[in-house]
């Protein structure tokens, strides 16, 4: 009988360490799972993203002539919550406007498209899981977003190229440019990788903006300052709304970039335009 008990009470304590190592086990394995679903996720979402929303919200959701950045830390910081009167999360944000669209524009804002509605949920194509995957996409953007605005100040006074596009800049690198409008100014998202938005390099029997540039000044509607191409180039660059090509819309081109580029920066994303003849 003793022989028994003692045996039932080795069992019973094996038991319960099993069920304590389970647990603490399970934990974790929960957490590992709850990642792997998220990895899903967001690997569905950049498919959707890029099958769906990549045409109007630009490559990397950068933004572009017909709709704005959603990697942007003006989206995950409040700023444009705040604006449109919104007081949820950004991820509720998302959602809702992934799902139910927007079919009147934001106030100051006069992009051509509206968003249109996504979710089955109110006559959209994509059932939840969808919409879910997309919203986890966009939310992986918002520590890069916000660690790439906090990291990219204004440069202090006398360091930026200005607005004065008399002055003499130094020579240009084509390669640095290329590198500068591929990364961290963003140039590619509307001007190279998009279907959409005034095309640096043209397309069928338009030219280039380097060739572009150099007549754009003869042309009888141009009212900026610009004497050659390179000023030209300069002028759309740090005062964007001195001339706008018919057809095109003020305001779509953002204005600080006079703050944010060195004289060099300038010059080597010129150098790289001209080579688009």
């Amino acid at each position: 009988m003793k022989g028994s008990i003692v045996l039932g009470t080795f069992a019973l304590l094996g038991l319960i360490g099993a069920l304590l190592f389970v647990t603490v086990n399970e934990v974790n394995r929960m957490q590992a799972a709850q990642q792997a679903y998220q990895a899903r996720a967001i690997e569905t979402g950049a498919l959707e993203f890029e099958n769906r929303c990549r045409t109007c919200h630009g490559p990397q959701g950068k933004g572009s002539p017909l709709a704005p950045a959603l990697n942007s830390a003006d989206l995950f910081n409040g700023t444009r919550l705040a604006a449109v009167g919104f007081s949820g999360t950004v991820e509720d944000y998302v959602r809702g406007t992934i799902s139910a669209g927007r079919p009147v524009p934001s106030a100051g804002t006069n992009y051509p498209q509206r968003m249109p509605t996504w979710s089955e949920r109110f006559g959209g194509p994509l059932r939840d899981d969808q919409v879910d995957a997309l919203v986890a996409f966009i939310m992986n953007w918002q520590d890069r977003a916000l660690a790439e605005a906090t990291a990219a100040p204004a440069l202090p006074p006398g360091q930026e190229v200005g607005t004065d596009i008399s002055q003499t800049l130094p020579a240009g690198d084509a390669d640095n440019g290329k590198t500068l409008a591929e990364g961290p100014f963003g140039c590619a998202a509307c001007h190279i990788l998009s279907s959409v938005g005034p095309a640096w390099a043209g397309g069928g029997t338009a030219p280039g903006i380097g060739t572009r540039a150099a007549a754009r000044i003869d042309e009888a509607g141009y009212n900026g300052a610009a004497t050659s191409a390179e000023q030209y180039l300069l002028e759309s660059i740090v005062d964007p709304n001195a001339y706008v090509v018919s057809g095109f819309q003020p305001g779509l081109m953002p204005g600080n970039f006079s703050g944010r580029l060195t004289p060099q920066d300038a010059a080597d994303l010129i150098a790289y335009m001209l080579t688009f003849k």
